[in-house]
């Protein structure tokens, strides 16, 4: 078997269209799942798909925003203060080689929900809508008149869409991204950051992209508390924790000379929106009657995204933690000078190596908030008898170099520091082993989940269903695409089982990491006549896929 025909999937079993998928969630229907349905000419009746709603599992995604693949206790890191989702790994399987498609928001996460990689749904950076026709937003809010590229691009099919059409009820609370935030009140985006600071969208809680009910954050750091429906729920309950949240930061407030983007929070750790966001998901649990349908939920955590502003009671506890030495910290090894040029902003040289660990510090405490929210997830499951029946998955969308390189945040490079996160995934039965170095891509989400829950996925996606591949052991990987609008900076990544490779197509520019032998990626091996037949497979292999996805839809303002 050639291996172009070993990394692709096989999507034979894939039936329902786009178009049948979308309008059978926004109708409420599942006829095709429940019935069975023609497509291609083909008839299905995989009794996967006939169980009634009852007995199909529950669904829950828990994401948080910006983590590295090594923030947790459960993928090495014996720093980490994460017993709950260690707990939950331990129930579960830990994917040590879950790769982001993108290493921004937007892009990632709309690879997450369509199981599109990035040049199949067209979302190359943040800022760009998701193609969607009706559910984008409140209508009351709209005045304009709705883009081209909304109208006329083909809608993906996403997960709460797949979901809601086999019946469903779908919810999220917290962070999507979706829909520009910075964009103008006008367009009536669902999350626009100038509608929430306005109490526009406060009595607004969907649809929105498949979910019948949502409930929105704003932003990060302390944006949360400016607008949106925890902001509401903050200023209602504890207006002087609001308040404070709310004023002019004092020099003293940030602990490290002419930086701005880090402070203690004066939110404490139990008004976050970490915590709130678990006690919104424990609330809706409790109303949930006996026999209601099986759930699809998102829960969106904001952190550990910058602005790094963890509750300053967890800033106390962490405030002398020892936390892992960054790979590379000087930045001798990566990148090129000329990007680092670019990079100033995210330049760390001029701090002390004490000075960096206070940036890992503050992340870690945002993450120990995070798990803390897991542990109070998990427990209202429990309470609720909903744990023996839900599947859950948590990860993130990208990472942060968090001092690797001598860089902080993020930007559009194929880095492991960027683009290796979490994926815990809990599915009883499945027959997972405890641990895979099996590469997954978030792509593969969407598949997966469907076939777990004994649905059918879209047929044109780009994702697999990443069980059986490592149930039989079978060779995958995972690709990422990075844009920046400069041809010379864009470049396109495979990650295999061992190596990391990435292209430049327009320099001929080439990286080639062993990431077993060298996981801080500072030793660049292209070139070498040691990995030479490694270099060309992949490089081959990633040409291959490329072109295969590339679906350019964006853009288009009329029909000719």
């Amino acid at each position: 078997m050639n291996a172009r025909r070993r990394n692709q999937c096989h999507h034979a079993d894939r039936m329902p269209s786009r178009r049948q998928v979308l309008g059978l969630a926004a109708a409420g229907g599942a006829a095709w799942i429940l019935q069975g349905c023609a497509h291609k000419d083909r008839v299905c009746a995989d009794n996967r798909i006939t169980r009634p709603n009852t007995m199909r599992p529950n669904i829950l995604i828990l994401h948080a925003d910006q983590m590295r693949f090594d923030a947790l206790g459960c993928n090495g890191n014996r720093h980490a203060r994460t017993p709950n989702l260690d707990a939950l790994a331990a129930e579960g399987t830990v994917f040590t080689r879950h790769f982001a498609a993108n290493p921004v928001c937007t892009p990632s996460r709309a690879t997450l929900f369509s199981g599109l990689y990035v040049p199949g749904h067209g979302i190359w950076r943040n800022g760009i809508p998701l193609p969607r026709r009706d559910d984008y937003g409140p209508a009351a809010l709209r005045n304009w008149p709705m883009p081209g590229h909304m109208e006329l691009t083909k809608t993906p099919v996403l997960m709460p869409d797949l979901f809601a059409a086999a019946g469903y009820d779908t919810l999220s609370l917290g962070k999507l991204h979706f829909t520009p935030f910075r964009a103008p009140r006008e367009y009536g985006f669902g999350e626009c950051t100038r509608l929430m600071y306005d109490g526009a969208l406060s009595d607004w809680h969907g649809p929105y992209y498949g979910f019948r009910h949502v409930e929105m954050t704003c932003g990060h750091g302390e944006e949360p508390c400016r607008g949106g429906h925890y902001a509401d729920w903050l200023r209602a309950n504890h207006p002087d924790v609001y308040a404070r949240a709310n004023s002019t930061k004092p020099p003293e407030a940030y602990p490290l000379p002419g930086r701005k983007n880090i402070w203690a929070s004066p939110v404490p750790a139990d008004l976050h929106n970490s915590i709130w966001l678990a006690d919104r998901f424990a609330d809706y649990l409790t109303k949930r009657k006996a026999e209601a349908p099986p759930f699809f939920a998102f829960v969106g955590f904001p952190d550990p995204h910058h602005a790094f502003a963890p509750s300053f009671d967890l800033v106390e506890q962490f405030a002398n933690a020892e936390v892992p030495e960054p790979a590379d910290p000087e930045g001798e090894a990566w990148p090129e000078p000329e990007e680092r040029q670019r990079l100033a902003s995210h330049c760390l040289r001029s701090l002390t190596p004490e000075q960096r660990r206070v940036y890992i510090r503050y992340t870690y405490a945002m993450v120990h908030n995070i798990d803390r929210a897991v542990g109070r997830i998990v427990a209202a499951l429990k309470a609720s008898n909903c744990w023996d029946n839900t599947i859950i998955v948590f990860t993130s969308d990208h990472g942060d170099f968090l001092c690797d390189h001598a860089l902080l945040l993020k930007a559009q490079f194929g880095s492991r520091s960027l683009l290796h996160v979490p994926f815990v995934l809990r599915a009883p039965g499945a027959g997972l082993p405890a641990r895979t170095a099996t590469p997954m891509s978030n792509c593969d989400v969407l598949p997966t989940l469907a076939a777990l829950a004994g649905l059918h996925a879209p047929g044109d996606i780009h994702g697999c269903d990443i069980v059986p591949i490592v149930r039989d052991r079978r060779d995958h990987v995972a690709l990422a695409h990075c844009y920046t609008g400069e041809a010379a900076r864009n470049n396109c990544t495979i990650h295999d089982a061992r190596y990391r490779l990435t292209c430049y197509p327009a320099t001929g520019r080439i990286e080639l990491y062993d990431q077993q032998q060298d996981p801080g990626e500072v030793c660049n091996l292209a070139g070498t006549r040691a990995v030479a037949d490694v270099q060309e497979h992949l490089r081959r292999l990633l040409v291959e896929r490329t072109f295969s996805l590339s679906n350019p839809t964006l853009g288009r303002l009329a029909q000719w």
